[in-house]
């Protein structure tokens, strides 16, 4: 009965004027459909047996109704379909021939159907055509050679997982799906795996309807679901976009429609204000499509953050209780899986802590050699190039997607951005609608347009913060200090033009911290490409000396100058300024900074190197400082540059290398603690090779290369190979175990400490 029905609705989309027609009793037997047209009247028996006896009862069945119509009404054609499930064996097609008398005609089901479209050939044009975002990482062409990867989709409503079979099964059934995730989580490569299970369920006959993918940023301005549709079928090189329209109107398909925040409406101005009203009115004729689909399966992606809520989703939409699902990051099973399909990535060591878990953030940087060995290359990335890498390459896509705006530009204006979160209390947002379109303005130098607009809400490295008010945040802090470094390094090359965008002064005037350890690697890698570093600073110095505001940009110039021992040879001030977040220390091999001042600044902590001439220290004015070490007094303080003026809470000499040194232990032991502190204590970003031998003597600098290898063979830290030297990386999940070890290395059991005592 499933199949006669099958049949019947194919007849009926084949034949729109004899939309009523269906099973019928002539002569007190029944037909399994009459669809009688102005023209002709076709009669169809369908079966799925494959018997001879029963092709030979159907078609004389067939044959007495044509005979007896044609008696009756001779002025219309009569034609008889017998049609089968599957192929008509070659016994009944005998049969057909001889009992149908050439006025029957035998058809698979399949056959039927390509009548009223020819599916094969749908699908065979829409896999030469784009599939989305998706790409191949390497060649940047439409067909990934790297397969797909299962990634769990999770029902926040429901709180339960799915999988692709169970989407397409849903599908298969009617059901309404909403894919979700952030920039490349994945969407556009589900949405294509589930297109190509579709069609091998058609392909080897399990199902009667098969998939239509639509690229949705190819239909800005469509409001009409059949031009919809058409615009599809010439897009790909469909010859015969009425039959798609026939298809659909039957029920034939299932919609998988990607990218509902790439698509815009025409003839509306951008304006925060009307967004929702934007969002509504730019997908009226997916819309229209979704719900002129009667008991369509239809499964539709986009970024997660494009609508305040499930609820406006849906509405937008038109789907009728769609099930809104969310695209999971990858585990470390499935990164290692995704891994292991690119050539030359070895995937059984431990990941960097930074390593994004998107696939294809991921792909970006295994595709071009990036993660050639992870845990054990020498050249892994750290945050600072490896987001640097990522974000150009992000950029590089969206500009291909934006018609209007190149991909440098979006990444500027993301930049700015992070230049504007700096003012929230995590530095990653809220950033609100109105910031937003501020650092457009500044970049672009005019007002957002309506594709501006939406190109803001979809900017990659932002998602949502609170859906009521459309506020962003950043996703990853080490991605947000990387903007924050290049707006850093713009203001340090040009801080005239800087300072002509008013939304960034009043960020550096409303912000009082400095930029942190990745940001400040950034910078400094980039003035070391400059090879002008001194001019450079020295430049933004003069500038700031000449105005009374921009703290902000003060403290970020004063960590660069602490971090990069850059020569200073001109007087600066920083004022009211927190430096709470980082530990300051000064060292005998840093350069002299006398001829910078702190004024009422806030420091968690300061070392003092006991080996540390005062007249190398900068000045201290009236600054609150929670912690010295180093100095076991007020009393032991160089006055002429820490002023009584200046509020200490107190002092830690233990802290210090000279106060490891003091204790009785062998000089491996040292050695292990000092590069310790410096790692996870000063800096969890990373340190130069060459700064982990400053401060020691000659017998602990022999000790070096002996304790590094003993913290990587201990999962302590990782190297890292660049053009200008080595970079060591603390492994951070290790910090707990790093606490231990400094805090009591007799007691805390770590074999990297019996290792390293055994050296001498």
């Amino acid at each position: 009965m499933d199949f006669e029905n099958e049949v019947r609705r194919i007849a009926r989309a084949k034949w729109p004027a004899a939309q009523f027609g269906g099973a019928a009793m002539l002569d007190g037997r029944e037909r399994d459909g009459i669809f009688e047209t102005e023209e002709s009247v076709h009669f169809i028996e369908a079966t799925v047996s494959a018997s001879a006896s029963k092709a030979k009862e159907d078609t004389r069945k067939l044959f007495r109704s044509i005979v007896d119509h044609n008696k009756l009404q001779g002025m219309k054609n009569a034609v008889g379909w017998f049609v089968t499930k599957a192929e008509p064996t070659a016994e009944q097609r005998k049969e057909v021939h001889e009992q149908g008398k050439g006025q029957v005609r035998a058809v698979s089901y399949s056959q039927f159907q390509q009548s009223l479209i020819d599916v094969r050939a749908y699908l065979s044009a829409r896999k030469l055509h784009g599939f989305g975002s998706v790409q191949d990482f390497a060649s940047g062409g439409k067909n990934p050679s790297i397969s797909f990867v299962e990634i769990g989709l999770t029902s926040k409503a429901l709180d339960e997982n799915y999988l692709v079979n169970d989407i397409l099964e849903g599908a298969l059934e009617g059901n309404h799906f909403a894919i979700t995730g952030q920039y490349g989580a994945g969407k556009s490569m589900t949405l294509r795996e589930l297109f190509f299970r579709l069609e091998a369920r058609y392909i080897r006959g399990a199902t009667s309807k098969f998939p239509v993918y639509i690229n949705l940023r190819e239909h800005s301005g469509q409001r009409d679901p059949v031009e919809l549709l058409e615009r599809h079928a010439r897009s790909i090189g469909f010859e015969s976009p009425s039959s798609l329209i026939r298809a659909w109107r039957a029920g034939f398909v299932v919609l998988l429609a990607d990218g509902f925040d790439e698509i815009t409406s025409l003839g509306v101005q951008g304006s925060w204000k009307k967004l929702k009203d934007l969002r509504m009115r730019s997908l009226e004729g997916v819309r229209k499509l979704h719900r002129e689909s009667i008991g369509t399966g239809i499964v539709v992606g986009g970024r997660s953050h494009y609508f305040e809520d499930d609820r406006e989703l849906c509405n937008a939409l038109g789907l009728h209780e769609g099930l809104v699902l969310s695209l999971d990051e990858f585990t470390e099973t499935q990164m290692r899986s995704f891994l292991s399909r690119f050539p030359g990535v070895e995937h059984e060591g431990a990941f960097p802590q930074w390593l994004p878990t998107r696939p294809l953030l991921l792909g970006y940087l295994a595709s071009r050699g990036l993660l050639s060995e992870l845990g054990e290359n020498s050249g892994m990335p750290d945050a600072v190039d490896g987001w640097d890498y990522l974000l150009d390459q992000i950029y590089e896509r969206e500009g291909r997607i934006e018609t209007n705006l190149d991909g440098q530009t979006l990444r500027r204006i993301l930049e700015r951005a992070a230049s504007l979160a700096r003012t929230t209390e995590d530095g990653l947002g809220p950033i609100t609608r109105s910031e937003l379109f501020s650092a457009f303005t500044e970049v672009c130098g005019y007002e957002p347009d309506e594709q501006g607009v939406l190109a803001i809400q979809r900017l990659p490295g932002l998602g949502i913060y609170r859906a009521e008010d459309e506020s962003r945040c950043f996703v990853d802090a080490e991605l947000a200090d990387v903007c924050k470094g290049r707006e850093v390094v713009q203001f340090l090359e040009a801080p005239f033009d800087m300072v002509k965008n008013p939304g960034w002064v009043g960020a550096m005037n409303a912000c009082d911290r400095p930029i942190n350890e990745v940001a400040i690697n950034f910078v400094l890698r980039r003035l070391e490409i400059s090879h002008d570093a001194r001019g450079v600073i020295r430049q933004a110095v003069a500038f700031l000396n000449s105005r009374s505001d921009l703290a902000c940009a003060r403290g970020d110039v004063a960590v660069i100058l602490l971090t990069g021992e850059l020569h200073l040879d001109i007087a600066f001030i920083v004022s009211e300024v927190n430096f709470g977040a980082r530990l300051v220390e000064f060292h005998p091999h840093m350069l002299p900074l006398s001829n910078m001042q702190f004024s009422h600044c806030l420091f968690d902590g300061v070392v003092l190197n006991p080996e540390v001439g005062s007249n190398s220290l900068p000045y201290f004015d009236s600054c609150l400082i929670e912690q010295i070490s180093g100095r076991v007094s007020s009393d032991d303080l160089p006055r002429d540059r820490i002023m009584h003026s200046c509020d200490i809470g107190g002092f830690d000499s233990a802290a210090t290398g000279a106060a490891i040194r003091a204790v009785r232990m062998s000089v491996g032991e040292k050695v292990l603690l000092i590069t310790l502190r410096k790692l996870f204590v000063q800096s969890l970003s990373g340190r130069a090779e060459s700064a982990l031998y400053r401060g020691l003597d000659v017998d602990e600098r022999r000790m070096v290369g002996d304790v590094l290898r003993m913290l990587k063979r201990h999962e302590l830290a990782v190297e890292y190979s660049r053009g200008d030297g080595v970079i060591w990386l603390p492994v951070r999940k290790a910090l707990t175990r790093v606490k231990r070890i400094l805090s009591a290395p007799n007691e805390s059991g770590e074999e990297v400490v019996r290792d390293c005592r055994a050296m001498g």
